[in-house]
């Protein structure tokens, strides 16, 4: 064969050739890739691309040895650096090759693109399948609410818990609204016990996006149900799939609502529904002024049940939010802004009542001797001590940035079951434990009690002897040996909710991994020291505790109380 013909073979071959790696390259470009585990359960997940790279987030309920995978149109592949032959659409063990990055290359051995197989943690996986538009539009409008999809919740070993419909997904929050990351509520058609919770249909997915180590808040929440706060949420770590793509680490809540699983008091608003008729109509909204900055935000068309002394669920507020028209609640004369949560359409009468309620207990608070002298009632009249204790030394612990107003719930049942108002269930903590650098920062040093200025509820409390010896003696008595589980410095006992950072840490290391990979790491984390990595924000987080629990030791013991320090 002359030269001519052999240069002439050689230029087809490698123009052959590079054809058919165009063809790979560009039939890679709209390629997908999905796995499932069938021996577990019959949901498939599916990879994000970017580019010719692939990465695949499974749960850790999954058994590796047993993936089926589905790459494209393709029968079999060669995996990774030894190019073990893949079947594609049966079983195949990919445990060798979880946490790498490795290539994808077609039988004819030329590469396609790389794949990373990720596994998460042994915690809960819940599957969510909702209209693409849909969500899209509750995404950027937390009013817009997916009203139908599907949800199935598996355990950490394995078992479903529920497989059936949503009738409800809602991105929520307010400034946790705004991330990328967003957080959200879903409604299940059905009741169920999720993460070993009592059964219920409405659940709250945090995002936690603004704490990088994504534990402040089951932290706070665990410590609650530890110390014995009534009512406090429960909770549990869950990776999230969205229409079978990886949406990343939330922790998995109760709703705080009114319930026979959640806050079990007099249902006003069920109350209020029954005397109106069906289908039931609010009305509108409306602003009722008072006395100078005084107002109730209420539905005066609404007629009222015989007793609406209870049950409410409210917050207090911050004074911006509260002046959304939107928001039903109240200002009192003392400038303390409340918002009703529940009823979710208080009446005009329901809304005079709880203000002239919450107005009484706030000016025996503010009175020097704790007592209302016009009724001869002190503030032990009004409020349980005790949940009002606990709250107290949750907020100044934590260095909770929103201890003045945001999220500072409290609730009131019926009078003819209980007529005080309590503090909780306390909730949302990204903002704590030094993740702020204009507040909070310091882990030694008065917090709640430094600020002295009225509307305070923590500092008009504590300056009175009788509620600053309770506070104290339950630091010592109560929270005291549950943060020394935390910080390890004794062991968890068999029926111990709360668990060491370390052991916090490890049960969520590797789905915290598969949330990096999908939202890179937070920017948005404001304590110096508290941002980063995973492990450096854990490291951060240990220390900032322990130096907050040294200063409240020194602090918080019964025979300083009287010094009101």
């Amino acid at each position: 064969m002359n030269r001519t013909w052999r240069t002439w073979i050689r230029i087809t071959v490698t123009g052959i050739l590079f054809l058919l790696l165009l063809w790979g390259c560009a039939s890679a470009d709209n390629m997908t890739v999905t796995a499932a585990c069938p021996s577990v359960c019959a949901e498939k997940v599916t990879a994000r691309q970017s580019k010719n790279s692939w990465n695949l987030s499974l749960p850790g309920s999954w058994d590796l040895t047993r993936i089926v995978l589905e790459i494209g149109d393709m029968q079999t592949v060669l995996l990774g650096p030894e190019k073990t032959e893949i079947v594609l659409g049966q079983e195949a063990d990919l445990s060798g090759l979880a946490g790498q990055r490795v290539s994808i290359r077609h039988p004819r051995n030329y590469e396609i693109g790389s794949l990373t197989i990720l596994q998460g943690s042994q915690i809960p996986a819940l599957f969510i399948e909702v209209d693409k538009n849909q969500l899209s539009k509750a995404n950027i409008n937390k009013e817009v609410q997916v009203t139908e999809g599907r949800a199935v919740w598996i355990e950490a070993d394995g078992t479903v818990i529920y497989d059936g419909a949503l009738d409800q997904l809602r991105a929520r929050g307010n400034n946790s609204f705004l991330y990328s990351k967003k957080p959200y509520q879903l409604k299940l058609r059905d009741k169920a016990p999720l993460g070993g919770m009592k059964k219920a249909r409405t659940w709250v997915l945090l995002a936690n996006w603004v704490d990088v180590s994504l534990l402040r808040n089951q932290i706070v929440l665990d410590l609650c149900r530890q110390v014995g706060l009534r009512n406090a949420v429960s909770c549990v770590q869950t990776d999230v799939w969205i229409n079978g793509v990886y949406h990343g680490l939330y922790l998995t809540t109760e709703k705080i609502q009114i319930g026979g699983s959640r806050i079990g008091i007099t249902d006003l608003e069920k109350a209020t529904k029954r005397v109106n008729g069906t289908p039931f109509d609010a009305g509108q909204i409306t602003t009722i002024k008072k006395v100078g900055s005084e107002f109730l935000r209420c539905y005066p068309a609404l007629t009222d049940p015989e007793d609406i002394t209870g049950g409410y669920i409210f917050t207090v507020e911050k004074r911006s939010r509260l002046n959304k028209k939107s928001s039903a609640g109240f200002r009192t004369q003392d400038e303390l802004s409340i918002r009703i949560k529940e009823p979710t359409c208080p009446s005009q009468a329901q809304a005079e009542y709880l203000c002239d309620r919450v107005t009484k207990m706030h000016k025996t608070l503010i009175s020097s001797e704790g007592i209302d002298h016009m009724t001869g009632k002190t503030y032990e009249d009004y409020l349980d001590v005790t949940s009002f204790a606990q709250r107290f030394l949750i907020e100044d612990w934590t260095k909770n940035y929103d201890y003045t107003g945001g999220s500072q719930f409290m609730y009131k049942d019926s009078d003819l079951v209980d007529p005080l108002i309590y503090a909780g269930p306390a909730w949302d903590y990204d903002l704590c434990f030094g993740n702020m650098k204009n507040q909070g920062y310091n882990p030694s040093g008065r917090y709640v009690t430094a600020n002295q200025k009225n509307p305070n509820i923590w500092w008009t409390l504590y300056k009175h002897d009788s509620f600053r010896e309770t506070v104290c003696r339950m630091w010592q008595k109560d929270f005291r040996p549950a943060v020394a589980v935390l910080l390890g410095e004794t062991e968890a006992g068999p029926y111990s909710i709360m668990r060491s950072l370390d052991e916090y840490r490890d049960r969520i290391s590797a789905s915290v991994e598969m949330d990096t990979k999908r939202w890179g790491t937070s920017k948005e984390a404001s304590g110096e020291g508290s941002g980063g990595s995973f492990d450096n924000a854990v490291n951060y987080l240990k220390k900032w505790i322990a130096r907050r629990t040294a200063w409240m030791d020194e602090n918080y013991v019964p025979e300083t109380a009287a010094d009101g320090q």
